[in-house]
C-alpha cells in the first residue's frame, strides 16, 4: 500500500467546514514542541486504527522541528496526515483554539480529541467510539477519574491541582457537570455534527468544559482509562494557563449568572483585595511565614465578605430568614472558609513550589475557588427562606 500523503497548509481561516465524505474519524492532535513524541504516536494511532476509516489532523505551534518530523513520519504510515502549522500570529486561544482549528479541518463523523505526549493512550481510542455507539452518546469524555481510571502518570501535587480545578468548575456549573468525573480531561469524542463551532470562543486548554456548558443538548458519558507517564516532553501548564483557565470559567458563568451572583462576585472581588492587602502585612511586616499569614488574611476576608453579603447581597432575604438566625449564618460563613483553607492551603503551596508563582497571586486563585464554593453554600443553605422540614424521631 503507498503511503499516505501529507496534506498541509490548510487554510487556518476558513470560517466552513469541509464536506462530509466516507471518513469516520479524525483524529485532532494540537503539538508545540512534541518532535520525540510524533513517531510513537503515529505508529500506536496506524496499528489500533487498522480497518477504520480515520485521518490524524495535527495542529502544531511549535518553535522546533516537530512540523519536520510530522512531515517524515507520515510517509510511513498508513493513516493520512494533515498539518496545520501555525504561524505565532495565528495562534489564539491557545490548545483550545488548536482543537478547534483542528474541528474546521476534520472530515470524519466523530473528532477526537488528544494530547501528543502518549499519556492519552491510541489504543483507548476504539473503546471510546464502541462506547459512543452503543450508548447513543453525543459527547464520550476519556475520565482520569470515572470507574476503572487511574493517573500514575500525575504525581500527588498536580493531581491535587487538577482537582481544585475541577471542584472550581463544578461548583460554579453544579447542575451541568453533576454527573461528569472530569470536565477538564484533554481526551475526548465528539459527533461532528452536534457542535456549532462559531459558538465556541476558545482560551486555553480547558476546551471541554466550555463545549460542556455551551451545548447542554449533549448526550455525554465517560470511559476511564490509564492515564501513563509522558512520553517526552515538558507539560503545557503555565501560570499563563491558569489565569485563562479562571478567566474562563467566570467569563462562562457571567454569561448565565444572575445580579445576586454579580453582586456576590463583586463583594469577593473586594475581599481579595482586603485578604491580599492583610496577607502582605501579616507577612512583610510581622514576619510571619506565608500560609500561616493566609491562615490570619482569611479570618479579615470571611468578615469583610460576610457583613457585605449579609446586608447588600442577601439583604432582600434576611428579614425572611426561617432556617438561620444571624449568628449561626455567622458562623457557618466562617466555617465553610476555614473548612476551604484544607484545599487552599496545598493549592497555594503548589502554585508557589510547582509553579513558580508569588504566594500573593497564588492566594489570590485559591480564593477565586472559595468564593465559588461561598456563594453555592450561602445561596443554598445559609440565606436560604425555606424552612426545614423536622427530622422524625422514629
Amino acid at each position: 500500500m503507498q503511503p499516505a500523503q501529507l496534506i498541509e497548509l490548510i487554510p487556518i481561516s476558513a470560517d466552513r467546514l469541509p464536506n462530509t465524505h466516507s471518513c469516520v474519524l479524525s483524529i485532532i492532535l494540537p503539538t508545540r514542541n512534541e518532535s520525540a513524541n510524533i513517531e510513537p504516536l503515529l505508529r500506536r494511532l496506524d496499528q489500533a486504527l487498522c480497518g477504520i476509516a480515520a485521518e490524524v489532523i495535527f495542529v502544531d505551534d511549535s518553535t522546533d522541528d516537530t512540523p519536520q518530523v510530522i512531515r517524515q513520519i507520515s510517509e510511513q504510515v498508513k493513516l493520512p496526515v494533515k498539518l496545520i502549522a501555525r504561524s505565532p500570529d495565528q495562534r489564539t486561544g491557545g490548545l483550545g483554539g488548536a482543537v478547534v482549528e483542528g474541528f474546521r479541518a476534520a472530515k470524519g463523523t466523530w473528532m477526537c480529541v488528544m494530547d501528543a505526549d502518549l499519556q492519552h493512550p491510541p489504543e483507548k481510542i476504539v473503546k471510546l467510539m464502541r462506547h459512543a455507539q452503543e450508548t447513543a452518546s453525543d459527547l464520550v469524555i476519556g475520565s482520569r477519574f470515572a470507574k476503572g481510571a487511574s493517573t500514575p502518570g500525575l504525581d500527588h501535587l498536580r493531581t491535587a491541582i487538577s482537582n481544585a480545578f475541577i471542584l472550581s468548575a463544578r461548583i460554579l456549573f453544579i447542575n451541568q457537570l453533576r454527573k461528569i468525573t472530569d470536565p477538564l480531561t484533554g481526551f475526548f469524542m465528539v459527533r461532528r455534527d452536534k457542535i456549532d463551532l462559531n459558538q465556541l470562543h476558545p482560551n486555553g486548554f480547558k476546551i471541554l468544559l466550555e463545549m460542556i456548558i455551551q451545548f447542554p443538548t449533549l448526550k455525554i458519558s465517560e470511559v476511564g482509562f490509564v492515564m501513563e507517564s509522558r512520553h517526552s516532553g515538558e507539560s503545557k501548564a503555565s501560570v499563563k494557563e491558569v489565569i485563562r483557565y479562571y478567566r474562563k470559567l467566570v467569563e462562562l458563568r457571567l454569561t448565565r449568572a444572575n445580579p445576586r451572583f454579580i453582586r456576590f462576585a463583586l463583594v469577593g472581588l473586594s475581599g481579595i483585595l482586603v485578604n491580599a492587602a492583610a496577607l502582605v502585612l501579616f507577612t512583610e511586616a510581622f514576619h510571619i511565614f506565608y500560609l500561616l499569614s493566609a491562615i490570619l488574611a482569611t479570618q479579615v476576608s470571611t468578615a469583610w465578605n460576610f457583613f457585605l453579603t449579609e446586608y447588600w447581597v442577601f439583604n432582600d432575604r434576611k428579614d425572611r430568614q426561617q432556617s438561620h438566625s444571624f449568628w449561626a449564618r455567622l458562623a457557618g460563613f466562617y466555617t465553610i472558609n476555614n473548612l476551604l483553607l484544607t484545599v487552599r492551603g496545598p493549592m497555594i503551596s503548589g502554585m508557589v513550589e510547582w509553579l513558580g508563582l508569588n504566594y500573593v497571586i497564588a492566594n489570590v486563585f485559591s480564593i477565586g475557588l472559595g468564593t465559588l464554593l461561598r456563594y453555592f453554600v450561602s445561596d443554598k443553605l445559609l440565606w436560604t427562606t425555606e424552612r426545614r422540614a423536622p427530622q422524625s424521631n422514629g
